[in-house]
């Protein structure tokens, strides 16, 4: 198998983005509109139909789930511990709240360093080169991904944020505001339906086509042009360590988990291995925004991952297949 002519489309797709957006024939605002309709409404789309169709019953295990999460856990915590005991910032030494600051920016580097571009990525990778038999087994680990980490990331945040500011954390409304994305959103309801065994009707089905047909050309053209906007001048040494850990240590830890622990068939190996190859995806800088930690890190983490893995992304797949 040609491992280049499965990745040039998607890399010319994502130049083109970059090029439109540098060349300011994009303006921020136009990518803004193009990222809403993207991210709310056809790969919602796309991901509750096929969501919907897919076959599971062969592949729901634990070990499948344990193979992939185990090590990003384990990951973001190795980043946690190593943002918590080197990174030095004078913001996290303010007014002696010096741990409680730490744990939040530690909290977000560590989710830098272990969230992975599954959608925008990964999916449109693993389709192009293993075709449509991917999905079942990507929709079972990008179902919790999210969810998962931002989740984590989020509590510890909010509970430095109740102690720094002697307010209550409030389950309830940070529970809220997890699950409150389309992505998510729409891949529960396409499992409900799945489980339930609901018939779409033909004319639901063709409009979800429809609508879901641009969705991975668009997100690799909004990835390429949301590059544009990340620039890579500070922090140079953690963001080196957070694609470390990304692109070598997590996809090397999820190799040994689903290969030799777990024992899973070759094919779900492979599917494992390069959703967690996979570069920093963009919605990481979006929680590092929200709690005001690490963004220039997180933004570099983005662009310095996304380029490298053109290469480390080609050689785990020849690795692999």
């Amino acid at each position: 198998m040609n491992i280049f002519s499965i990745i040039s489309p998607l890399i010319l797709v994502a130049l083109l983005g970059f090029i439109c957006t540098k060349s300011r024939w994009l303006t921020r605002e136009q990518l803004d509109a193009l990222s809403k309709f993207t991210f709310s409404v056809s790969i919602p789309a796309f991901l509750f139909y096929q969501m919907a169709k897919a076959e599971f019953s062969e592949q729901v295990s634990l070990e499948l789930f344990a193979a992939f999460y185990c090590p990003v856990l384990i990951c973001y915590f190795i980043a946690y511990l190593i943002n918590y005991f080197f990174y030095k910032s004078d913001q996290c030494y303010k007014d002696g709240t010096s741990a409680i600051q730490n744990s939040a920016a530690s909290a977000v580097f560590a989710l830098g360093a272990s969230y992975s571009n599954n959608i925008i990525v990964g999916l449109p990778l693993l389709l192009a080169a293993l075709g449509e038999q991917v999905i079942g087994v990507i929709f079972l680990i990008v179902t919790f991904h999210s969810a998962l980490l931002f989740a984590i990331t989020s509590s510890i945040c909010a509970k430095s944020t109740s102690k720094h500011n002697a307010i209550p954390f409030n389950y309830f409304s940070f529970t809220k505001q997890t699950l409150n994305n389309p992505l998510i959103i729409s891949i529960l309801l396409g499992l409900g339906v799945n489980v339930l065994g609901v018939t779409l009707p033909d004319s639901l089905q063709a409009g979800l086509v429809l609508i879901a047909k641009p969705a991975i050309a668009l997100a690799l053209y909004i990835l390429g042009a949301s590059l544009a906007f990340y620039q890579v001048r500070q922090e140079l040494s953690f963001i080196s360590i957070s694609c470390l850990v990304k692109l070598i240590l997590l996809p090397s830890l999820v190799f040994v988990a689903s290969r030799y622990i777990f024992e899973l068939e070759s094919f779900v190996v492979t599917v494992l291995v390069m959703l967690s190859a996979c570069p920093t995806g963009v919605n990481a800088y979006l929680i590092a925004a929200n709690h005001q930690k690490h963004q220039q890190t997180v933004a570099g983490s983005i662009v310095v991952s996304t380029l490298i893995s053109i290469v480390t992304l080609p050689l785990w797949l020849h690795f692999l297949l």
